[in-house]
């Protein structure tokens, strides 16, 4: 409600300033019609638009390269079942961290471990068998493809167990990697294929960024280059990411090169995978550039301009001298200046030619301003405190007289402006005008 009544007062003022100035460039006729001009001026000179200001300020500025894209994970496995069974037991959730070896799902191993015993007993088999050919071998009383078949009976057992061990094992799925479980896909009682996907995992601490740069712009990048990053996930916090990788090779159907960008370790674990992230490649900095607020530059006609507020009005200004040099250590003055920009940065802009240090540059109220306006330099807050006790109807009550009375003003000014045009027309046209003297002498003399 209060900024609300800063803004009726600044918005009057420059709306008063605008329409006061109509009409100012009218021919005059005559001594009257100059005085009357010269009035009217002066009269429009002295309403005063209240504006926002501050000087320039020097800082660094950078231009970027912006784009968008995800949060990937350079670690994430989707762990699948190497064995075949019932689940019997699910030991993590989605979100859960886990460790390297842990265990994740227990399968039903009766069959495995039946198959295993027996593998067991027939790995005892052929060892006694094995034995006793050895000794007979030794003995010579058997020949060596007797004593050799018996060996590799042997191990054939033991390479059949040593399968079944290996079966038994896979019935306990474990984590393969530390990290974080973002999908799990088998609950208590499925049945679970071999191959069959049971569970996804990322590493947090892993994290980092893609981006597709087009190839025009490959000069200007270099590994270490720094990016600033924005994640929706972090409410607008911006982290700090570095070139690490630049692929040598350029997409043909894109025409883009793929830029890996390295994330702050310590930034990682906070991130989300797939988050959706903002990335703003630095590509250039200036330093200790001349910088204006965005919003204060005027676009008008392909050209840049600023206001500028100087304690004397524009020399092309139609304003009382009298007045001003009486009381000119209390008037400002708003000039149009034109300027060339450079980079920009948010909200501001870098000034490469127009403007000085010392110029007192308008930020706000300077959309509808005029060259020549006189101006009042305040501020919000400044205003707000100045109607903190004012109702707010009241406010709007005498904003509006205040416009009725200057387009009673203006009214009166364009009819003034026709009686002379008339007047003058009239002077021109009729054979005496010359002996019955002017019309506006006439209307003056009445």
């Amino acid at each position: 409600m209060r900024r609300l009544q800063a803004w009726i007062l600044l918005t009057l003022g420059v709306w008063a300033m605008g329409g006061c100035t109509f009409g100012l460039g009218a021919a005059t006729t005559s001594d009257e019609e100059g005085a009357q001009a010269k009035e009217a001026a002066a009269e429009a000179q002295r309403i005063i638009v209240p504006v926002e200001a501050a000087h320039p300020t020097r800082g660094p500025i950078s231009a970027y390269f912006e784009t968008t894209t995800r949060v990937e994970a350079e670690r994430r496995v989707e762990v699948t079942s190497e064995g075949m069974g019932r689940c019997l037991a699910v030991f993590a959730e989605e979100g859960d961290a886990v460790e390297k070896g842990q265990t994740l799902v227990e399968l039903d191993k009766k069959d495995v471990e039946a198959q295993l015993n027996q593998s067991e007993v027939q790995v005892r088999q052929t060892q006694s068998e094995f034995e006793r050919a050895r000794k007979l071998f030794e003995d010579d009383l058997i020949s060596r493809v007797e004593y050799d078949n018996a060996r590799f009976a042997y191990e054939n057992a033991q390479a059949a167990l040593d399968v079944q061990r290996i079966q038994l094992e896979n019935m306990t799925i474990r984590a393969p990697i530390s990290g974080v479980v973002t999908r799990r896909n088998v609950q208590v009682g499925t049945l679970v294929n071999s191959g069959m996907p049971v569970f996804e995992i990322v590493d947090p601490t892993s994290y980092l960024l893609y981006i597709q740069l087009p190839e025009r712009e490959l000069p200007r990048v270099k590994e270490g280059q720094i990016a600033r990053v924005s994640v929706d996930a972090l409410q607008g916090e911006e982290l700090t990411a570095s070139v690490s990788r630049i692929n040598p090779s350029v997409d043909p159907a894109t025409g883009t090169v793929r830029v890996r960008l390295d994330l702050d370790p310590e930034v990682r674990p906070r991130l989300r995978e797939s988050a959706f992230a903002r990335v703003r490649l630095v590509m250039e900095t200036r330093e200790n550039a001349l910088l204006v607020p965005r919003d204060a530059i005027v676009d008008e006609n392909a050209r840049k301009y600023v206001f500028v507020v100087r304690p004397e009005p524009p020399a092309d200004a139609e304003v009382d001298a009298e007045a001003v040099s009486d009381d000119a250590e209390d008037r400002l003055f708003a000039h149009r200046v034109e300027v060339r920009t450079g980079l920009q940065d948010g909200g501001v802009t870098e000034i490469v030619s127009g403007l000085d240090d010392e110029d007192l540059i308008v930020t706000l109220g300077q959309r509808n301003l005029k060259a020549g306006a006189e101006v009042r330099v305040t501020s919000t807050d400044a205003e707000i405190a100045a109607l903190r006790d004012k109702p707010i109807d009241a406010a709007i009550e005498e904003a509006e007289l205040e416009r009725a009375e200057i387009e009673k003003r203006i009214e009166e000014r364009k009819a003034r402006e026709a009686e002379q045009a008339r007047a003058a027309l009239l002077g021109g046209t009729s054979g005496d005008a010359d002996a019955e003297g002017d019309p506006a002498d006439q209307d003056k003399d009445e």
